[in-house]
């Protein structure tokens, strides 16, 4: 039996590395904007969206609402996101979707280089046209490399009592914006970082007129 012992170890130790293999095949990558496209078609916004309406003093259910592409240099309205977006012929270009009701304005706008695999949403509340709060990811997705895993970079901006918006949240996310440790980055990644949205008045946006009223 002892002869036997070091060669049932040497397999425990081989079914445990075929188990962790597919373990890792069976993880399936889940794009966050075709994420986002697939909960504007079916009418299921995600979760992080219900929550940031909720704070943001939205009702998703009662409010209608508008969406907007830019193919790089201005905004067009359009009726439906998903025909809007089939019409761009382009790797760049940016959607937006504006919630109205009463002074607040909620917008979800994501900005997509499809080539580099950078993928940016923002949400953004507005109170009589000002910013009183925003969330921000910027994801880094890997367009070539198949076992580099995606990451992003979430933050959170809020404006406090004397009228200054300040940042109170940032951690790195993986794809489906769970908590991960800080991956190793090279300087354009360090870089990246650094990057904030706008974090001005409504108008700022130059968003079409029509989308918040």
């Amino acid at each position: 039996m002892k002869r036997w012992l070091p060669v049932l170890v040497l397999f425990a130790g081989l079914g445990s590395s075929i188990f962790t293999a597919q373990q890792k095949r069976v993880h399936k990558f889940s794009d966050p904007f075709d994420r986002y496209l697939n909960g504007v078609k079916s009418n299921l916004p995600e979760a992080s969206l219900q929550k940031f309406s909720t704070e943001c003093g939205i009702g998703l259910a009662k409010s209608q609402p508008r969406f907007a592409v830019n193919p790089g240099s201005k905004w067009m309205p359009i009726k439906s996101l998903l025909n809007g977006l089939r019409n761009l012929d382009s790797d760049f270009y940016s959607s937006a979707e504006v919630w109205s009701e009463g002074n607040q304005v909620l917008v979800e706008i994501w900005a997509i280089s499809a080539d580099v695999g950078s993928e940016v949403r923002v949400y953004r509340c507005f109170a009589n046209d000002n910013l009183s709060q925003a969330e921000a990811v910027d994801w880094n997705i890997p367009v070539d490399k198949a076992d580099t895993p995606a990451w992003g970079y979430s933050r959170r901006w809020e404006r406090d009592s004397n009228g200054h918006t300040r940042r109170t949240k940032a951690e790195f996310v993986d794809e489906m914006e769970r908590p991960i440790s800080k991956p190793r980055l090279d300087a354009d990644g360090e870089r990246s970082l650094i990057w904030e949205p706008s974090l001005g008045s409504l108008d700022e946006l130059q968003l079409p007129p029509e989308l918040s009223r």
